[in-house]
């Protein structure tokens, strides 16, 4: 066999940048990220936030990388470590390393721990055990991040990172440098002279779970000696030793090697199997002393083969390193790595310590020069008001481009996946880039794998009968509920291997963390892989991330908590083979928030303590949502509102996990479970406002947050999805915007094949409501509020319309037009409300927060008019609000403290002070943030639909609002909201800063 040391020889381009640090003609230097030739395109200057400053920063999820932090932060250290899954112990873990050979003997605590704790240790435990690592000797970390460049200081010298995840791009300064990861990425982006490529057969490991080994031409099946025992059965555990030819050292190759892979191997009866392939690199680092000689111990690698030349202050904690592949394929194993991993850390710790961690950096380039094709757009903000560290400048750079699509579809999940399929059906050029290892995001990666309600027609129940379709219906995997119920790992592989039947490419492991836009056309996604950061080129983007991060990117508008921290609950729950179902609801988690990401994975772990393992991605119901051309609005939901344009169908009930915001369902709640909605949402409510080329799907599209609990079932956003993949190849094959297309051929077609009912191409423009309409909806007001959705859709003409009415109405009724009057901000009748609530000399039952299973109102009638008298601003209603106040308790139900907040915090009055001044020093009422992952984990209460978190922090943040807009005492006010605005809980952050940067402005 052929080793990476016989053909080692550095190209003269190589040699080069590290002796000179010239950048502007590197291009064979992106051999690993790109096809060779593909083209580079430039980058503008930026400015991007640097969030912290420490001496050594791990890159890598790994046992090593672990292992090496902890070391380091033993010798006095401070250490960060950047992790790119969503979980530590890859290489265990993702590769199904979990136990260790005959002949390895653990010879370091830290795998002791790991494999010598049980005879078959769960993944859980070993994530679980390889974070409480970390967070015990106070190593920093966050998870989902990939680096994409270094920093230098004045005089050339490394001087830190850049990193990218769904918050955009970060600095962080340090010493030093150790670049855990499977292909060295960091020290490629920082110029190291590698290996050449050699085009040949390489081995590649696959672990599956659940079916015995296959007779595979070529390959070599195992079983492994580890057990897994579901309801009685034994598991089988197979690994595969594939041998696959590799024609370069890039990515798009890796994930196409993967996908024939998974393609060979898959059975009905698989359940799981690994997230990573398993291989030596391609290529190594040319280091300053290079080592291919036999070991007894990881301590004979000498430390210069992990050094590579020219370069100060980097080391390869790898199989990358200048090593055999022999050795390579040692340090790749666990048992090994760690032992590494802590002389490495340890060394290096010791070697930097007299280094000076620079503050006048810049970023470093390989590639300067490439074709101007845009502007490259993307988040550049401080995580947290505390972590703002200053800012580094980057200069042009020149980004590979890494393929070129007809369309591209960012995120694989509930819509995403079924766009991929439709765009590909359509004989368009389509690749879909999914950041997880499978597809079809929280209704299988996520384990929501039920339907809840939603129109199950159309594509829905083309999937439907394709995953029940994987097996013969005599199978035992077969699911009984086959219509509503889906197993997970089947719908994964139905959708992967739809796709690819379609002719479409999937790549995993890609995070999307830019745009492409010229003009306002977007026409590429800047995304970031194990091998690094480029460009992928797409005449269309389908951005199906469910938060809108690409149309966000490019400059599209959002809507989301700040103004309120109202948001649907979600969960992370537990998860082993043959799982489906795990669906859960005890936190607020903040999806584009890295480190709100990181401290759900901190705190799950400890939730989920004992189970196998947990789902991969937070079970969110409610994300960031771009400006579209339309926004949907609960008063097209409750009035049917049919538009021409309608490309998706949705039903549901008002299933809102949590409280409400919309003036509308403060005086007349959502009805409970037993009521279905039918709702349209036309195309332009997908169309990002003021950008061309890209198409928004699921929970980021444009609508109302209170709109989103009836349009977010998956039933309907597959068919959404399909819509969109299908528009999209139309857009490519006539060269049109979406905007120009004929929609009504296209609603004929998604008629034709059930994904839409038959009204849609008839429908009209709606031209709005007429003078009588709303005549007629101010009289149908007295009946509890009816008509009132379609008043609240013109606030002034509904004030003209109700001052005549309340004129002439009972004294019962006239109580309900002066709540919608107060509401919309006039105080006229504001004393008719006072009196009502008056006349309560208690409160009435109020609503703590519930996240499971909440139908109906989130507060009490009681409540609904303390809102009202807030909107309309009047201190004369002052006295009775404070009235009400003065009753509350520390146990007082939150809905009563959210109102007193919210009318107090509008009125602005020094005289509210006293009271909220005392209730927020009531013991128990505060300490509720979370500003540590060491923190995070001590506050999990067990339950995994536990409320009484979310409740004791809802109302201390309420009120220390209230009290620091009504002029604060001894700076409580401000003191507590600077805690949540600089803690880890993304949405209490999102809304304490902005409070903050309210009261501070006016």
């Amino acid at each position: 066999m052929v080793t990476r040391r016989d053909f080692i020889k550095a190209t003269t381009l190589g040699g080069t940048l590290v002796a000179t640090r010239q950048m502007s003609n590197a291009r064979t230097v992106f051999m690993s990220a790109t096809k060779p030739d593909s083209g580079f395109i430039e980058e503008g200057e930026k400015r991007i936030p640097v969030i912290k400053e420490v001496d050594i920063v791990i890159v890598g999820g790994t046992s090593a990388a672990v292992a090496a932090a902890s070391a380091a932060s033993r010798t006095g250290s401070k250490v960060f470590l950047v992790a790119p899954l969503s979980y530590l112990g890859d290489d265990v873990c993702g590769s199904f390393r979990i136990v260790c050979d005959e002949n390895e003997k653990p010879d370091n605590p830290l795998s002791r721990r790991l494999f010598l704790q049980s005879k078959y240790p769960t993944p859980l435990y070993i994530k679980t055990e390889l974070e409480n690592e970390l967070i015990d000797y106070d190593v920093d970390f966050l998870y989902s991040s990939y680096v994409t460049n270094i920093l230098v200081d004045k005089e050339g010298s490394l001087s830190g990172i850049v990193i990218a995840n769904r918050s955009g791009r970060q600095a962080i300064r340090c010493r030093a440098i150790i670049d855990a990861t499977h292909v060295a990425s960091v020290a490629r982006t920082a110029g190291a002279q590698f290996t050449d490529f050699k085009a040949q057969k390489y081995t590649f490991n696959f672990v599956t779970i659940g079916s015995e080994p296959q007779s595979i031409p070529d390959t070599k099946a195992e079983k492994i000696p580890y057990s897994i025992t579901v309801k009685d059965k034994e598991l089988p555990v197979v690994r595969y030793s594939f041998q696959m030819h590799v024609g370069n050292d890039s990515y798009a190759v890796i994930q196409e090697i993967e996908q024939k892979i998974r393609d060979k191997v898959w059975t009905p009866a698989q359940s799981d199997s690994s997230d990573i392939l398993e291989y030596v690199p391609f290529v190594s680092i040319i280091s300053e002393r290079g080592f291919n000689k036999q070991i007894s111990s990881v301590r004979d690698i000498p430390i210069e083969a992990l050094q590579p030349k020219g370069i100060k202050n980097i080391w390869v904690l790898g199989p990358s390193a200048d090593v055999s592949n022999e050795i390579s394929e040692k340090i790749m194993r666990p048992v090994y790595a760690t032992s590494l991993g802590i002389i490495v850390g340890e060394t290096v710790a010791m070697s930097v310590k007299n280094i000076p961690v620079s503050n006048t950096d810049r970023v470093y380039h390989l590639v300067r020069k490439g074709d101007k094709k845009g502007e490259i757009r993307e988040l550049l903000h401080p995580l947290r008001p505390g972590t703002n560290k200053g800012f580094v400048t980057s200069s042009n750079e020149a980004l590979p481009v890494l393929g070129e699509y007809d369309v591209v579809v960012m995120g694989g999940g509930t819509a995403g996946a079924p766009a991929g399929i439709s765009a590909a059906r359509q004989g368009a050029k389509t690749l879909v880039l999914e950041y997880l290892h499978g597809l079809g995001g929280i209704m299988t990666l996520g384990l929501i794998g039920k339907y809840w309600d939603g129109y199950r027609g159309g594509f829905s129940s083309e999937v439907d009968n394709g995953v029940r379709g994987m097996a013969p219906l005599d199978h035992p995997r077969q699911m009984k509920n086959w219509e509503s119920d889906h197993l997970s790992d089947w719908k994964q592989e139905y959708f992967r291997s739809e796709l690819r039947r379609s002719g479409g490419d999937l790549w995993f492991g890609v995070l999307g963390c830019g745009a492409l836009v010229r003009n306002n056309q977007v026409s590429g996604i800047v995304v970031c892989t194990p091998y690094g950061r480029g460009i992928i080129l797409a005449k269309v983007v389908v951005d199906s991330t469910g938060s809108a991060d690409i149309a966000i990117a490019a400059g599209a508008d959002y809507n989301y908590t700040g103004k309120n921290v109202a948001v649907q609950g979600a969960g992370m729950g537990s998860w082993k083979p043959e799982d489906y179902y795990n669906n859960n609801d005890w936190a607020f988690i903040d999806d584009s928030d890295v480190l709100d990401i990181s401290r759900i994975y901190v705190q799950a772990k400890k939730k989920l303590a004992g189970h196998y393992d947990m789902v991969k991605l937070p079970q969110t119901r409610e994300r960031r949502r771009m400006v579209g051309e339309y926004t949907v609005s609960v008063y097209d939901v409750i009035s049917k509102r049919r538009y021409p344009d309608t490309i998706s169908y949705h039903k549901s009930s008002f299933d809102t996990h949590g409280m409400i915001v919309d003036p509308y369902f403060i005086l007349s709640p959502p009805q409970e479970r037993h009521t279905i909605y039918d709702a349209d949402v036309p195309l332009r409510a997908l169309l990002p406002k003021g950008l061309k080329g890209i198409i928004v799907t699921g929970l980021g599209a444009s609508a109302d947050r209170d709109a989103m609990p009836v349009i977010r079932m998956q039933a309907c956003l597959q068919n959404q999805g399909y819509a969109v993949g299908y528009i999209s190849a139309m857009a490519v094959r006539e060269n049109k915007d979406f905007r120009e297309l004929n929609i009504k051929a296209i609603q004929k077609f998604l008629v034709s094949m059930g994904n839409l009912p038959d009204h849609v191409v008839k429908d009209k423009p709606f031209r709005g409501y007429s003078d009588k309409d709303f005549a007629d909806a101010a009289r149908s007001l007295r009946d509890n509020y009816k008509g009132l959705e379609v008043l609240l859709t013109d606030h002034e003409r509904c004030r003209r319309i109700i001052r005549r009415e309340i004129e002439s109405a009972a004294l019962r009724d006239k109580l309900t037009y002066a709540s919608v009057l107060c509401m919309l901000g006039d105080d006229t009748f504001a004393s008719i409300i006072a009196s009502e609530i008056k006349k309560q000399d208690k409160w009435d039952q109020g609503w703590d927060y519930r996240g499971m299973h909440q139908f109906g109102a989130s507060m009490s009638r009681m409540d609904a008019l303390l809102f009202a008298l807030g909107n309309s601003k009047g201190k004369r209603s002052l006295p009775v609000i404070l009235e009400k106040a003065a009753l509350l308790k520390p146990e007082s139900e939150f809905s009563h403290f959210r109102a007193i907040a919210y009318a107090l915090g509008e009125i602005r009055s020094k005289e509210a002070v006293p009271i909220l001044y005392d209730l927020l020093i009531s013991p128990g009422m505060r300490y509720h943030h979370i500003t540590s992952y060491r923190e995070a984990r001590a506050k999990v209460v067990p339950s995994v639909n536990d409320n009484s978190v979310r409740n004791a922090a809802l109302k201390e943040i309420h009120l220390a609002y209230a009290l620091f807009i009504c002029g604060d005492k001894n700076h409580l006010g401000e003191t507590i909201l600077k805690s949540y605005a600089n803690g880890l809980q993304g949405h209490y952050a999102r809304f304490a800063t902005d409070k903050i940067q309210i009261i501070k402005s006016n």
